[in-house]
């Protein structure tokens, strides 16, 4: 047997061992929880921008049983809630595949329906899914968007424990999905005061919120439907950026701006330099 013949298998031998050895990297996924507005209540897939209405190559989303494809309006409730933006400016901007677990329900309260304390809460439902999303990859939960208040702005006793719920939702929700420096983004809740009367106790509540790697989006400049409580299609469509952006700033990193053209429709994920203007 030759030497060359050897020291080829040798090499052979190495790069069989290396590969096999190679573990894949973690999958970076973002949970998204809430209600309506979460749900995406009233958007419609029709109303997104084109680039936003397929199914997004660059990131999976977790069904309950399997990951697959994020597509438009195919995550919980069946319409497209800012999750679809967002998820999408992340792994752009990250430069990396993304995973997203969505649940969302309408009317939900922090109070009772997302419940810490209960087994069969919501949270319950969430911490359920989470475990079983591992189970099929490896991933690494990174940051947690939270849409919701509207409910607990109704009710005087929910509304008052609302910052001590809020906290203790968050410290929960970082032990049980094992990442105790995970982002948290919630967005400031703007519900008219009629018939949300507590509505303040809960933007107050969010905005003084004192946990480490924890922000809040301002909500009060995104367009909404005539009921005044649930945001347009595009005003969910720039929640999402908002999510994003804020995310990616408690990361350290310095997101691109997303920009519009000359007739409102969103054009992409730009740098400041890249955008321009554009005739309708």
């Amino acid at each position: 047997m030759s030497k060359k013949f050897l020291t080829l298998s040798f090499v052979f031998g190495v790069l069989l061992v290396a590969v096999a050895g190679a573990k894949e990297k973690p999958l970076k996924v973002f949970i998204f929880g809430g209600q309506s507005n979460m749900v995406g209540f009233g958007a419609s897939v029709e109303e997104l921008p084109p680039a936003l209405r397929g199914a997004q190559q660059n990131v999976v989303v977790f069904d309950g049983a399997k990951w697959a494809p994020l597509v438009a309006g195919k995550t919980t409730g069946g319409q497209p809630g800012p999750e679809v933006s967002c998820a999408q400016k992340l792994s752009a901007e990250l430069k990396e595949p993304i995973g997203i677990i969505k649940l969302a329900v309408s009317g939900s309260s922090l109070a009772g329906d997302w419940a810490i304390a209960k087994p069969r809460s919501l949270y319950g439902q969430l911490v359920t899914t989470v475990k079983a999303a591992r189970q099929g990859r490896e991933i690494e939960i990174v940051g947690m968007f939270w849409l919701q208040g509207e409910r607990d702005a109704r009710n005087g006793a929910m509304a008052n424990a609302y910052a001590e719920n809020f906290k203790n939702f968050i410290r929960k929700a970082r032990e049980d999905f094992t990442s105790p420096k995970m982002f948290f983004v919630a967005g400031r809740v703007n519900p008219p005061k009629n018939p949300y009367a507590f509505v303040d106790t809960i933007r107050k509540a969010q905005e003084e919120c004192k946990e480490e790697n924890y922000a809040f989006v301002d909500c009060d400049s995104l367009a909404k439907r005539s009921d005044m409580v649930h945001y347009t299609t595009m005003g969910l469509v720039d929640l999402g950026h908002k999510f994003a952006d804020q995310v990616l700033t408690l990361m350290g990193k310095t997101p691109g701006r997303s920009s519009r053209d000359n007739c409102g429709n969103p054009q992409g994920i730009m740098s400041a330099a890249a955008i321009s203007r554009q005739p309708c």
